[in-house]
């Protein structure tokens, strides 16, 4: 395995609808015409849920979703930034994936507007299946998809749902001090694939693959998973990016990915984090840390994601995920980009930018179905208290990318991350 932590600008060595239709007889074959996406559902299937004056996809994604036809497209427009800062991270790439002249079918899960499944389609000629479980106004993906395969499906692919014993799993919040590390959380050492904990501890090393003690297990507290997606044919690269805090259950979802890749296929999972927050510079006192009410906010959210039973944090790209699952040959890359306008070199300075929007962006719509349905350790939050604090952690970050850019604090960068691994050739179909 190889990990690795360059500095900005381094070169990077709803409802389901029962029984769900087969993927090739779904019906939903390339329309690269249409401006709406190619639907594995119909519309009736769906059942979107509001709360707060926001609309969700299901009832646990944490995130709104991203086009209804009455809403604006900021949600939507924001993945399209992010898309870009991905492949600004990866110096113009689109995968850190062996791409082979052999690579001929592409899945892409969770893939929104569908930014990567385009660029993958268009510059390997492969065929590309996006599957999202909300609908998109494809016009604002591309200026013009052209001739690239892809193949749009709408489904909501968490099919191990459970309701989870929520009082259990906050009793053992208590431990944790989110206000103090508030990232990079990796599984559980575990004697078993079944018995794997999805744990959480903390550590400022982002290439430690070390296990600690942490959280109880919380496939103890639910129910035996039901089966998984059942494609109907194998891809030679199966693709996921955003995907934290979406499913309970990561083995099974390892294991199906796994199951449907061609012998030699490959994975790929990208996502990001807020990385180490800002230390004090002045001194190690701990009580007098930087940006409080942003750490305070981001604490209580990562609470809230453990009590609905879908964590937040990166800590599902945790490499031995992969090996549980039957992949070899994994490599993780590391790459930090700044938050903000701090960097001196023009091209890192744009960049940060567009991380500082994307970054207040998504915590901003991130916290309101977290706290207010689930709430931190301590109590369920109004919007009230949600409106408040972020606009305070927004001058706070505001404020510090500020100093760091006349020097006088060190800048702070978000942590991407990109996990590979291959399907041995010698695997069964």
């Amino acid at each position: 395995m190889v990990e690795q932590a360059p500095p900005p600008g381094s070169p990077v060595v709803a409802h389901r609808a029962s029984p769900k239709p087969s993927r090739a007889d779904s019906g939903s074959s390339t329309s690269i015409e249409s401006h709406r996406s190619v639907r594995t559902l119909a519309s009736d299937d769906l059942e979107y849920t509001h709360e707060n004056g926001y609309t969700y996809g299901n009832e646990t994604y944490y995130l709104p979703c991203i086009y209804m036809p009455n809403n604006d497209l900021r949600s939507q427009d924001l993945l399209a930034l992010q898309h870009q800062v991905f492949v600004h991270a990866l110096q113009g790439k689109l995968t850190t994936s062996r791409i082979l002249p052999s690579t001929r079918r592409i899945l892409d899960l969770g893939t929104g507007p569908g930014h990567w499944a385009v660029g993958m389609a268009r510059q390997y000629n492969a065929e590309v299946v996006g599957i999202d479980m909300t609908e998109w106004d494809l016009d604002t993906t591309e200026a013009s998809i052209g001739n690239a395969k892809v193949t749009w499906e709408l489904d909501d692919l968490d099919v191990w749902a459970r309701d989870l014993n929520v009082d259990e799993v906050a009793s053992h919040l208590e431990r944790f001090d989110f206000l103090a590390e508030p990232t990079n959380r990796t599984p559980l050492q575990s004697s078993s694939r079944q018995g794997s904990q999805l744990g959480s501890t903390c550590t400022q090393n982002p290439a430690d693959t070390s296990r600690e003690s942490g959280l109880e297990d919380l496939q103890s507290l639910v129910a035996a998973p039901e089966p998984g997606w059942h494609f109907s044919d194998a891809y030679e690269l199966i693709h996921m990016r955003n995907m934290k805090a979406v499913f309970m259950h990561w083995e099974e979802v390892y294991a199906e990915i796994y199951k449907s890749l061609s012998p030699g296929g490959w994975i790929e999972v990208a996502d990001w984090d807020m990385g180490q927050m800002p230390a004090s510079p002045t001194s190690g006192d701990a009580s007098h840390l930087p940006l409080p009410t942003l750490r305070k906010l981001y604490a209580a959210v990562v609470e809230a994601s453990f009590k609905a039973g879908r964590p937040l944090g990166t800590f599902y790209m945790h490499p031995s995920y992969l090996e549980e699952a039957g992949f070899t040959d994994i490599q993780t890359t590391h790459v930090n980009v700044p938050v903000g306008y701090w960097p001196k070199d023009e091209a890192q300075r744009s960049i940060g930018k567009l991380m500082l929007v994307v970054a207040m962006e998504t915590f901003e719509a991130g916290c309101p179905r977290l706290l207010t349905k689930w709430g931190d350790k301590d109590r369920i939050w109004t919007m009230e208290e949600i409106t408040s604090s972020l606009a305070v952690a927004k001058q706070e970050i505001l404020d510090w990318c500020a100093r760091a850019e006349r020097g006088e604090v060190e800048g702070w960068c978000a942590s991407f991350k990109w996990i590979t691994g291959r399907k041995s050739w010698h695997a069964s179909k």
